[in-house]
């Protein structure tokens, strides 16, 4: 994929005669856009065949908005990116779509709920935002910024999570929307981890 993104970039700058900088910036920009169009055709195939398409959506997006505020561990290639993405994807999506018609499932959702986002906040709080090479973060104006908006996403998250898990007292099946957050916050927290002992060793 990298291949074509480059010649793709090629094609697009080389009639505007963008020097590298410009160029590089259109690179990232079509990698991006190419990376989001795939994992959402995938998910969204995977999801239909297995019958958790929402719950495949749910995980993408509550992950793809935290980890933009949060950072956390990346892949070396862009195709490994693109493959750990989606076999997250579909993993958390099933457990969110089928959890709880194991047995307790309804009662392992009710702790996991709240266990998971107080781990969330303490991870945050420690480790939030986690920069990369590509994009280090030097400005400490920047940094309480992002970590405020990680904060204030998982507030919202959590006040979502808690009346969908209200109202699946009244129809079980709503459980797996309110597992599919949980599970992503779950997911980000332990990508924030990778992502600081990567830094460390």
């Amino acid at each position: 994929m990298e291949t074509f993104v480059n010649k793709l970039a090629s094609i697009i700058t080389s009639p505007l005669q963008y020097d590298e900088e410009k160029r590089a910036v259109v690179q990232y920009g079509l990698f991006a856009i190419i990376q989001i169009v795939i994992v959402a055709i995938i998910i969204s195939s995977f999801g239909a065949l297995t019958g958790c398409f929402l719950e495949c959506w749910i995980v993408y997006l509550t992950v793809a908005i935290l980890r933009k505020s949060t950072g956390g561990a990346h892949a070396r290639t862009s195709n490994g990116c693109l493959l750990v993405s989606v076999i997250v994807i579909a993993i958390l999506g099933l457990l969110s779509r089928y959890l709880y018609l194991m047995p307790y499932g309804f009662e392992i959702c009710l702790f996991l709920c709240p266990f998971t986002f107080f781990t969330g906040c303490l991870i945050i709080y420690k480790f939030a935002p986690v920069d990369s090479k590509n994009k280090p973060l030097k400005s400490e104006k920047k940094i309480k910024n992002l970590r405020k908006q990680s904060f204030i996403t998982l507030l919202f998250y959590a006040i979502i999570t808690c009346l969908i898990v209200l109202y699946s007292l009244h129809n079980r099946h709503y459980i797996g929307f309110a597992v599919g957050i949980t599970l992503s916050v779950l997911w980000q927290s332990i990508t924030l981890l990778i992502a600081v002992a990567n830094k460390n060793w």
